[in-house]
């Protein structure tokens, strides 16, 4: 009797380990700048302008990096058994079939024919003898 023992195979799986780091955030920032702005007349006076410059303010923050750990994860394997299984074997064999026949034979057969036949009787008689007498006269 063979009894299935379970089997187990070890598989190297890869899995990402996740860290936290800090994120770096950009943020708008208001800053004032004098540009002077020449002025085409016959006496230059220098003018000031303002205008809204948006400048990135940057911050630090940590970075979040994958390291490659390695786990051992059990996956099973499916077992086979060999079972021993009596199959019928089919024989062909030709099949033989009976039919009526009719068949006409002559056979002879005897005859009897009616015939009427005259078939003498014998009748015994007595006889009588006649003598022949003289008559004298």
């Amino acid at each position: 009797v063979e009894i299935p023992v379970p089997m187990t195979q070890e598989e190297v799986v890869h899995v990402p380990k996740v860290f936290t780091q800090q994120r770096q955030h950009q943020q708008q920032v208001e800053q004032v700048v004098e540009v002077p702005i020449p002025m085409t007349q016959e006496v230059p006076i220098p003018m000031t302008q303002e205008e809204v410059v948006h400048v990135p303010k940057i911050f630090t923050q940590q970075r979040q990096h994958q390291q490659q750990v390695e786990q051992v994860v059990e996956v099973p394997i499916p077992m086979t058994q060999e079972e021993v299984v009596h199959v019928p074997k089919v024989i062909i064999q030709q099949r033989h079939f009976q039919q009526q026949v009719e068949q006409v034979v002559e056979v002879p057969v005897p005859m009897t024919q009616e015939e009427v036949v005259h078939v003498p009787t014998v009748i015994t008689q007595q006889r009588h003898h006649q003598q022949q007498v003289e008559q004298v006269m």
